[in-house]
């Protein structure tokens, strides 16, 4: 269902670029590179799949150094009125970023619990039976 939507609005961008101005085609593109850059990561990282976070972010950075850079060159050749018909498409991406932002903090709030598990386990292991590694730490021990 969710790839007839993406369809559908890859559509709609190809449409709304064959009707409006040229100088607008670089920003559309941009918007729709960003979009598949932060669909792929919220998939994998709701799907539990490993996520190369640098790759990601290194496609993210590209992406919005793209968009600048289109919307800068769009914002001197278009009239306002043709800057404002994009906002259904940064509306489309703002709802990206939003579940995608999501996606992030439900991951590392599994890692922090995680490391959490994995630093009690260590300390439990190495603790003698008199005093864990953390009372020690803390001043508690001795």
């Amino acid at each position: 269902m969710e790839t007839v939507n993406d369809n559908q609005k890859s559509t709609e961008m190809t449409a709304f670029a064959q009707r409006n101005e040229p100088a607008l085609d670089p920003v559309l593109f941009a918007i729709r590179r960003l979009e598949e850059v932060v669909e792929r990561e919220t998939r994998l990282l709701l799907d539990g799949q490993t996520v190369d976070l640098a790759d990601i972010n290194a496609n993210k950075s590209r992406g919005l150094r793209d968009f600048n850079k289109a919307m800068g060159k769009a914002a001197k050749t278009v009239d306002t009125s043709a800057l404002r018909s994009l906002q259904p498409f940064l509306d489309n991406l703002r709802q990206k970023l939003d579940r995608n932002c999501d996606a992030l903090k439900l991951h590392l709030r599994a890692v922090t619990e995680l490391t959490g598990l994995i630093r009690d386990a260590l300390e439990t292991q190495e603790a003698d039976g008199t005093y864990t590694v953390r009372q020690l730490r803390d001043g508690q021990g001795a």
